[in-house]
């Protein structure tokens, strides 16, 4: 092997191990929480080696969402082979959601994605990626582009990521319902398309949280 080939396996490890190293962390107690000092402490990779691939925390942290979204994105399309664009993309926001009233942490994670502009140029994205099919084969007037409308779609997540801390205990399932029908209608469905989704969404709990599991820890399943 080449000393180029070498060097470059070398920082692929080394950046695998940081990010495994920082998922535990962010997972166990935030992103906020989460210092560079800690990751350094329980990876063994210097600091220096750290801000060599990272500029700092946020840009960390915005390299172990996309991984997120990209596994997210591929177990979901494994998942729902044999569904259509429209299930497929429920699927994928559905696991964001359905964790998002689940867990604190994520809650947290998610509050901390969505404050950032780096990080949600990231998830809009991925969510094209998946919703691109859906948008085209609609017509839309009053929405200019795709990207509009997943940059309000997000708006729609992120008002569900705060409504959980509100000191007044609020009906989550039906503000769950109402956020997957703003995003669907804003891609362009009509009410019965979306309402039949929604449908989906809410029988198939389950699945969308085994496969956001999944997602969580999947540098579990790569270890084993």
């Amino acid at each position: 092997m080449a000393k180029a080939e070498k060097r470059a396996v070398h920082m692929k490890g080394i950046r695998s191990r940081i990010l495994k190293t920082a998922e535990n962390l962010f997972l166990e107690q935030g992103y906020k929480t989460t210092t560079i000092r800690q990751i350094v402490q329980d990876s063994g990779i210097t600091s220096g080696s750290i801000y060599n691939i990272y500029e700092d925390k946020e840009h960390l942290f915005a390299a172990l969402i996309d991984e997120f979204l990209n596994d997210a994105a591929n177990r979901v399309g494994e998942a729902l082979e044999d569904r259509t664009p429209e299930q497929r993309l429920v699927g994928f926001i559905a696991m964001e959601l359905y964790s998002v009233e689940k867990s604190p942490v994520i809650r947290e994670m998610m509050y901390a994605a969505h404050s950032s502009p780096l990080i949600m140029e990231s998830v809009i994205e991925n969510h094209a990626y998946l919703a691109r099919e859906i948008w085209d084969a609609r017509r839309h007037t009053k929405i200019e582009s795709l990207s509009t409308a997943l940059l309000l779609s997000e708006g729609a997540v992120a008002s569900y990521v705060l409504c959980f801390d509100f000191s007044e205990k609020l009906d989550y399932s039906a503000i769950r319902k109402r956020v997957m029908f703003s995003i669907l209608r804003t891609l362009g469905l009509d009410t019965r398309e979306t309402n039949k989704l929604i449908a989906y969404m809410e029988e198939n709990k389950d699945l969308w949280l085994s496969l956001a599991d999944q997602v969580l820890h999947h540098s579990e399943e790569i270890k084993a």
